[in-house]
């Protein structure tokens, strides 16, 4: 699931986002972009319901299912371009 918070989010607001999910048995994965902070909650998919009343936190704008492998790679996590550099090539 990935956690998406509001533009005005603080950051009490995502720490308690964060200990939620640990809470419920989940590792939490921030990201924090330049507009807005998004959370990847990594673990069992048969807990993905409890993650859903996140969605009442203040703070939280939306919820969303990810149905995709490879999870931490997807663009609905990242949306930002990823660029490697090996030796000088990217």
């Amino acid at each position: 699931m990935i956690i998406v918070m509001e533009l005005g989010a603080t950051e009490k607001n995502t720490e308690e986002v964060i200990r939620r999910i640990e809470a419920l048995g989940f590792l939490a994965h921030p990201i924090y972009g330049v507009e807005r902070t998004v959370i990847g909650a990594i673990g069992d998919e048969r807990g993905k319901h409890e993650l859903q009343q996140l969605e009442g936190l203040q703070g939280v704008e939306k919820v969303v299912p990810i149905l995709k492998p490879f999870k931490l790679a997807s663009r609905e996590l990242r949306v930002e371009s990823s660029e490697i550099d090996i030796e000088g090539v990217s």
